[in-house]
């Protein structure tokens, strides 16, 4: 992606990759229900063993976003909040957005004065974040041309491009004025977008929301693990057989051993969810169904090839694989009545997370390794930069 980037600059000029990082949190303790949206930037030339630490301080937060209450009706309650996120994004990166259009010269730290060009090259954020975004409804993908219809068909769509955002809100803005809400939301979600007219990236120089909106572990792998994988294994197995096999499992020095098991806690953390995936195929080999296994081991194989820290043709290769092997035994997991909603038993696949999955091998291409853009450091920020300051106000 920065040879492509570069082959379109001026001879002499180099590029500071921008980074950005934003996610929704309360900042009260108790009461009063208080959320902000803080966004945070960091550039791309630094280790990435220097951003992902944050003792090191390379992140830096540039904006607190409030989230307001508009006194609407509900229905345009979620449209508005949009809007007001990306004019505010907007407003905070104009200048940046300047320097990615024109450059401007800057200082490195020998003094030297270089010119430079600030393209965005990551945006760090979750799957509900991503969608607001990329301007698109809840029922498609932020990153590529699939629908809910086609979620979790093993089919590899084309990138949702920004150009082509852009292109259907010109035509819906032919047709529906911006500001009538009702018109022009109706007629933007029958294209599969939210109703956002102006999203922050759209001057911006090399943006494109299906490049910058990087695969994210911790949200899209980690809680999809906890949230659909585990349920699965809970319905097969049943949660007593399930705690049981945990419980008697011997101790070993770099895994965790689970003495109450692990179907009684409602919320852990991530690095639990991790020390779950350990163990996780072979605590249930031998009670579940053998083709079940092969499906839940596919997809713990993909999350963990995706961690790798460098890539090559192979590894890529063994992703793909994981990805397809995960597709071609899917149907033990319909068979065993494991997939359950609040009506009961669904044969279908209609995952965002599972969808977003068949994009991470192209992303890995484009920008590297995905552990390098994961949210671990974005969540610390909140705790870091937001909550703790918060509660040093009279609010």
């Amino acid at each position: 992606m920065a040879w492509k980037i570069q082959d379109h600059l001026p001879v002499g000029a180099t590029q500071v990759p921008i980074i950005l990082g934003s996610d929704k949190t309360p900042v009260t303790c108790t009461t009063g229900g208080l959320e902000m949206h803080p966004l945070f930037i960091m550039i791309g030339n630094l280790d990435s063993e220097v951003r992902s630490k944050a003792t090191l301080r390379a992140w830096r937060c540039i904006a607190y976003m409030p989230i307001a209450k508009f006194c609407v009706h509900p229905d345009y309650q979620s449209i508005l909040q949009a809007w007001l996120w990306h004019k505010c994004v907007d407003l905070v990166c104009t200048n940046l957005k300047i320097a990615a259009k024109n450059g401007c010269f800057m200082p490195d730290p020998s003094r030297y004065i270089h010119y430079v060009f600030i393209p965005l090259i990551a945006h760090i954020c979750d799957l509900p974040e991503a969608t607001m975004i990329a301007t698109v409804s809840k029922n498609a993908s932020p990153i590529i041309m699939a629908t809910q219809a086609n979620f979790g068909d093993g089919v590899l769509y084309p990138p949702r491009t920004g150009q082509h955002t852009l292109r259907l809100i010109h035509e819906i803005s032919q047709e529906a004025d911006p500001w009538d809400l009702d018109k022009f939301q109706k007629a933007a979600k029958a294209v599969h977008l939210s109703g956002v007219h102006m999203p922050y990236w759209r001057d911006w120089m090399f943006a494109c929301p299906s490049v910058f909106l990087t695969g994210e572990v911790l949200h899209t792998c980690i809680k999809f693990f906890a949230d659909h994988l585990l349920n699965w294994i809970k319905e097969t197995v049943g949660k007593p057989e399930l705690d049981a096999r945990f419980m008697v499992q011997h101790k070993w020095v770099g895994t965790r051993h689970f003495t109450k098991g692990v179907t009684h806690v409602n919320q852990m953390t991530g690095q639990e969810h991790q020390d779950i995936q350990c163990t996780i195929v072979a605590s249930i080999a031998g009670v579940a169904p053998p083709r079940f296994i092969r499906a839940i081991c596919a997809l713990v194989e993909f999350i963990y090839l995706l961690q790798n820290p460098v890539h090559s043709p192979d590894s890529l290769q063994s992703m793909v694989q994981a990805l397809s092997d995960f597709y071609v035994f899917k149907d033990a997991i319909v068979d065993a009545e494991a997939r359950r909603g609040k009506k009961g038993v669904k044969e279908d696949f209609f995952i965002p997370k599972l969808e977003l999955l068949q994009s991470f091998g192209g992303t890995v291409e484009r920008l590297g390794t995905l552990m390098q853009f994961s949210a671990d450091m974005t969540e610390r920020l909140l705790i870091t930069h937001c909550k703790h300051l918060f509660g040093r106000t009279n609010r």
